[in-house]
C-alpha cells in the first residue's frame, strides 16, 4: 500500500515538533576537558551546564565530580585556548567548582 501525502507529512510535523520541544531546555552533560596535554597552556570553552553526574548531590557520580574538581584545580587559572571571556557555561562550571571547595 503506497503511502498517503498527509500521513507522511503529520508523521514528519509530529517528528519536528517532538525534536523541538527536546531541545527547549538548557542543556547539561559531562564536562569538557579538550585535548588531553600533558601541560596544557590553555582550557576550553564548556558548551554545556554541567549535569546530573555533577550537580545531584548523594545522587551524584563521585568519579565524574573527582574527574572536574581535578581539572579546575590544575587548570582553572589558565586562559581559554581561543582568548574570549568565559561563557554562561564557564561560569556555571566555575561556581559549581568554587561551591564543592569551599569550607
Amino acid at each position: 500500500m503506497p503511502p498517503h501525502p498527509a500521513r507522511t507529512a503529520a508523521l514528519l510535523l509530529a517528528a519536528v515538533a517532538l525534536t523541538a520541544c527536546g531541545a527547549s531546555g538548557p542543556r547539561t552533560g559531562a564536562l569538557d576537558r579538550g585535548s588531553p596535554g600533558t601541560h596544557p597552556t590553555c582550557r576550553v570553552h564548556q558548551h554545556v551546564l554541567p549535569g546530573a553526574d555533577y550537580t545531584a548531590g548523594k545522587d551524584s557520580a563521585p568519579l565524574a565530580v573527582l574527574d572536574m574538581l581535578r581539572y579546575y584545580t590544575a587548570q582553572h587559572d589558565l586562559p581559554f585556548c581561543d582568548h574570549q571571556p568565559p561563557s554562561t557555561q564557564d561560569t556555571a562550571w566555575t561556581g559549581l567548582y568554587e561551591r564543592l571547595t569551599s569550607r
